[in-house]
């Protein structure tokens, strides 16, 4: 059957004159149904489809008692019920069917207004934003509103941790120039540690700041969003009125327009719920609100536990930052503000760091190693064996390539024997076994000992020179091997 429009211009073109062969042209009808519809004074009423049987039928009252006694029986469990009974229809009716016969609960929505300075509404907003390379980077909205003026803040952010959401709403409450009574916030890990019912432990980092500016922590119900429903609606009108294509917008560029659009816009339009401006507005309730702390530094930051680990190194949001030598292995408190962490130990600062946001990173300050005491044994020895005299790094350097016996055990001897002989006849005979290229503890020991039976076995440092009047022909000196003084000193 044919709509009642169709009826319509087949009425209408009658009475401007035109015959049914005419009317059926236009409108590409048969000529017979023109002339069926001509002859109506009214449009019949469309008869119903005869109804076809279905496979569900048979299993109607079964699913019926079920959900009468279990409500919260689902879909697939009565399918597997009904599928053991003989069902053979499809898991989707089922389903269809069930959509019918639930209970529906309607919820019923209240207006819900607040007194000048009561409550203020916090949420965070997830926008799209790309980076210089064109790809998808992280960018949240943090929007705060007035209950009763309906005045809006809204800041751009790269993260929500806690050190950011504590600024963004330090700086909310700047702009407004007062803290109202409550502020209600969504139960995000930043606000509620955990939750049972209407019984709430708040974050210790939010509780700490709600002290400072005086105003009492409210979450709201959880898959409730009415109960912040003002700040719902704020997330998406700064969407849709401002952010909505400036997602190319740099960081700090976004966020100066949206100063702009909060100052010329947002807050300058006349509410549909109050029919006032809400600027207006804020003037009659500034004088309901808390006055502001007076701060000589932010009280916007996070506060964590952490240990130093042996490299002076401390671990924050996936980055590693140096701290001084002094701190390393040692238990330490971190204050996270939003652009720098401070490093506390025994209660007083010990460092201020830079912060940087990220993942993957190293900030490594040179100055944290400077005096550090490096714990290296092995360049301890080699400093002691080097300050006997200048040859000595040579003797070191001789007898690690000689191969006769440990290494650090000879070195270690020979530093032993500056105890018994004195540290000025070891280095001579360090020189004595040099110039035969004789490196070993034992050749010096030998050299030692038969100095120690015959005291010019070896030369004496020469005494004050007298100025030599006569010519003195040249006398060539016999040198002799170590082993000399071994084979003397054998009885």
């Amino acid at each position: 059957m044919k709509t009642v429009g169709i009826m319509v211009d087949i009425k209408h073109l009658a009475a401007e004159g035109l015959n049914k062969s005419q009317i059926a042209r236009r409108l590409h009808l048969d000529r017979s149904t023109v002339a069926k519809y001509l002859a109506m004074d009214e449009m019949p009423e469309r008869t119903r489809r005869k109804q076809v049987p279905r496979k569900i039928d048979d299993y109607i009252d079964h699913i019926k008692a079920r959900i009468a006694k279990y409500p919260e029986l689902t879909a697939e469990r009565i399918y597997r019920e009904i599928a053991e009974l003989g069902y053979t229809g499809s898991r989707r009716s089922v389903r269809r069917y069930l959509s019918t016969i639930r209970p529906k609960q309607e919820r019923v929505y209240k207006p819900f207004e607040t007194l000048p300075g009561e409550q203020a509404q916090v949420d965070w907003g997830h926008e799209k934003a790309f980076g210089e390379d064109g790809k998808p980077v992280n960018r949240y909205s943090f929007c705060f509103i007035l209950g009763y003026s309906r005045v809006r803040y809204v800041e751009y952010t790269t993260s929500q941790d806690m050190a950011t959401f504590l600024a963004c709403l330090e700086r909310a409450l700047r702009y407004i120039g007062g803290c109202p009574g409550e502020i209600v916030f969504d139960n995000c890990k930043t606000v509620v540690s955990e939750r049972i019912g209407d019984v709430v432990r708040f974050t210790d980092d939010l509780l700490r700041f709600a002290v400072v500016y005086g105003f009492r922590p409210r979450a709201c119900w959880v898959n409730d969003p009415e109960s912040k429903g003002k700040v719902e609606s704020t997330v998406k009108y700064a969407r849709r009125d401002f952010y909505y294509g400036n997602e190319h917008l740099s960081h700090a560029e976004v966020n100066r327009k949206v100063r702009v659009w909060m100052d010329q816009v947002a807050n300058r339009k006349v509410s549909e719920t109050t029919r006032r401006v809400p600027f207006e507005l804020l003037e009659e309730e500034r004088s309901f609100f808390r006055p502001l702390p007076a701060l000589t530094r932010s009280a916007a930051y996070a506060e964590k536990g952490a240990r130093v680990s042996k490299a002076c190194l401390i671990s924050v949001d996936g980055n590693q930052y140096s701290v001084p030598h002094r701190l390393a292995r040692q238990a330490v408190t971190l204050r996270l503000f939003e652009t720098q962490i401070e490093v506390y130990t025994a209660g007083e600062l010990a460092v201020t760091l830079p912060r940087c946001h990220g993942k993957g990173q190293r900030i490594i300050q040179e100055e944290h190693y400077t005096g550090r005491h490096t714990g290296n044994k092995r360049a301890s020895l080699q400093q002691r064996f080097e300050s006997l005299g200048p040859i000595a790094r040579e003797y070191l350097q001789g007898l690690a390539q000689a191969n006769s016996g440990g290494f650090r055990d000879q070195v270690e001897s020979i530093l032993a024997l500056c105890d018994t002989y004195g540290t000025e006849a070891v280095y001579a005979a360090m020189e004595r076994a040099a110039q035969y290229r004789n490196y070993s503890y034992k050749a010096i020991k030998r050299i030692l000992l038969q100095q120690e039976r015959n005291p010019d076995a070896l030369p004496q440092p020469p005494g004050e020179q007298l100025p030599v009047t006569v010519p003195v022909p040249a006398v060539e000196v016999q040198q002799r091997s170590p082993h000399y003084y071994a084979q003397v000193g054998r009885p």
